[in-house]
């Protein structure tokens, strides 16, 4: 899933007229305050970045965020260049708080931030693993290091464009978990666990992400318990919750588990839904493949769609796509096969199907439904929805599976 971020962007150069100067500073001085104003007393978490690549190579920055994330809950991302001499006071004011910090700077800047660290707490650079850090840090591996500074701590690590990112110093003890309600309208969700959340004091945050399935972020207060929480709700509602941060590495590993394989035959969605299942390291011991048939002839050669079926119902029906479903499940021997087809937009809509109209199978060896769905938005949300929608009938059509305890 995507989070947002708080970014600040900061930049120092002036220009020759005096009435860009200003307005320059000027912007930056608004930033600034607006970002103090907003975020002092929430922040916990933040991320730095050191250095022109993290705003040039998105893949690489994405990378080092993915990682961070997968042991803490970033607040904050922030971007510095090099040799700005203004990150020495950002990093003083936050360093009176009490806050964990990662500093991800490039191998220009690697020997800089020591150096600021060096004159906030008066100590000197020294050699250690072949890195110059600052003289008190004990806790420091190749191209990494942590330092306790006043109430913070503080996470500097060098990276480099298409090398592993050095090992994470900085842990952290989780306090948030998502779930997922299946088959329950949100606002019974939310009348359903609000009274649970009062009894273990902890925040919920509710989500649709399609129709019929809510994500619930549980996060815990200072005297919450989150699994007692979990724990309840799991065995008020066994059949509709699963716990799991990431809903496609959960189907992954309870495929896994029963030693079962999943097939897709995708239309409208592109691929999207193959990429969800192979952005996941491991999937290929579960995941036998997708065949993308956007045209007709595709269809029929590929997944053995009968033409008359296509010519009766055309290519966005539930005889299409049960079809299309036969056809991966027979080619791959798997054990779940999902299809989708509709019509994503802008164009290509009539009165009988507009844009929006997708229809979603789902087949096992016991099981097999069809149902056709109305999306809105623009084509990538509409595209977004029937790979999400399509999940959601995956783990519906198994639950002695998906809904294991």
């Amino acid at each position: 899933m995507k989070r947002s971020y708080n970014i600040k962007f900061y930049f120092f150069s002036f220009y020759k007229s005096p009435s860009h100067a200003i307005i320059a500073l000027c912007y930056t001085s608004f930033t600034a305050d607006i970002s103090i104003l907003k975020l002092e007393y929430t922040l916990k978490k933040r991320l730095y970045f050191i250095g022109n690549i993290f705003t040039q190579n998105h893949p690489f920055r994405d990378y080092i965020i993915r990682l961070i994330e997968a042991d803490a809950e970033l607040n904050s991302v922030e971007y510095f260049f090099e040799a700005d001499r203004n990150f020495f006071a950002e990093l003083e004011t936050r360093l009176a708080h009490n806050e964990k910090i990662y500093v991800i700077s490039n191998k220009k800047s690697f020997t800089l931030v020591g150096k600021l660290l060096c004159t906030v707490i008066d100590d000197k650079l020294v050699l250690k693993e072949q890195m110059l850090i600052p003289s008190q840090c004990e806790n420091f591996t190749k191209d990494s290091y942590l330092l306790e500074i006043k109430n913070s701590t503080i996470n500097v690590i060098q990276a480099q464009e298409s090398k592993e990112l050095p090992q994470l110093l900085l842990s952290d003890s989780k306090t948030k978990q998502k779930l997922h309600f299946f088959e329950t309208a949100i606002k019974e969700v939310i009348d359903l666990l609000k009274p649970l959340a009062k009894q273990f004091d902890v925040e919920l945050a509710f989500s649709q992400i399609v129709d019929a399935w809510v994500e619930v972020e549980v996060e815990c207060k200072t005297y919450g318990s989150i699994d007692k929480f979990i724990e309840i709700t799991k065995q008020r509602y066994p059949a509709h919750v699963i716990v799991a941060d990431d809903l496609v590495q959960h189907i992954i590993d309870a495929t896994l588990k029963s030693e079962q394989k999943i097939t897709l035959a995708e239309s409208c969605t592109g691929g999207l839904l193959a990429y969800y299942f192979t952005s996941h390291a491991g999937v290929s011991s579960v995941f036998e493949g997708s065949l993308v048939t956007y045209s007709n002839i595709l269809k029929e050669n590929w997944l053995a769609v009968e033409n008359n079926t296509l010519v009766e119902n055309g290519a966005v029906s539930e005889a299409v796509v049960s079809e299309m479903c036969a056809g991966a499940f027979t080619i791959a021997k798997a054990d779940y096969a999902l299809a989708v087809s509709g019509v994503a937009g802008p164009d290509g809509g009539s009165e009988e199907k507009p844009v929006g109209t997708v229809v979603i199978g789902v087949k096992s060896k016991m099981y097999e439904k069809v149902v056709t769905c109305h999306f809105k938005g623009d084509r990538n949300y509409i595209q977004q929805q029937s790979a999400l929608s399509a999940l959601k009938m995956l783990v519906l059509c198994d639950k002695k599976v998906f809904f294991k305890k």
